[in-house]
């Protein structure tokens, strides 16, 4: 693959959204051993921090395969986890693909279905929409000349704080 390209659904693994408890594999709350245990691979990356007692606590993990981020939580449990726009698995919800798709084209479903009183609807402080109640915020990722979704899937927490909670890295990946 090159630096741009982006596989096609039929190329990539295909999980489910279950909003508030798991995408795919990963279920919220799970400890870093039992997320690369459910991906069947180590992360290509880690990023820890240094506590004010001195100890050091990983914050988020990288994965080429599948091609996600996730981010911990204090105390390590996955909190959030960020599917790569270009090569990350398709994920769906009720029939529907969130990953690598066309931003308004997700925000106009999402908004469809926040007016019929499904779930709530907002907007980030980065303009990204939003839903607490499914735990989603849809993002966009570069891909050479345009953008496509790079959706977060988060716990309810998270996703209503998310300013406070989703580590800037993942604000500043485009």
């Amino acid at each position: 693959m090159g630096i741009w390209d982006v596989k096609r659904d039929g190329e990539r693994a295909q999980w489910v959204f279950v909003p508030q408890v798991r995408v795919g594999p990963l279920h919220f709350g799970m400890a870093p051993d039992d997320v690369s245990a459910a991906l069947g691979s180590k992360p290509s990356a880690r990023r820890l921090v240094q506590r004010s007692s001195g100890g050091y606590e990983l914050v988020e993990s990288q994965f080429t395969k599948p091609k996600v981020t996730v981010y911990y939580a204090p105390g390590q449990t996955l909190a959030c986890v960020a599917v790569d726009a270009l090569a990350g698995p398709q994920v769906m919800l009720d029939g529907t693909a969130l990953v690598a798709r066309v931003p308004s084209e997700t925000e106009e479903w999402l908004c469809k279905h926040a007016e019929a009183d499904e779930f709530d609807l907002f907007y980030t402080h980065a303009a990204d929409p939003g839903s607490g109640d499914l735990g989603l915020i849809v993002r966009a990722q570069r891909a050479g000349d345009i953008v496509l979704t790079r959706p977060l899937f988060l716990t309810r927490e998270w996703a209503e704080n998310s300013w406070d909670c989703v580590p800037g890295e993942e604000w500043s990946t485009f």
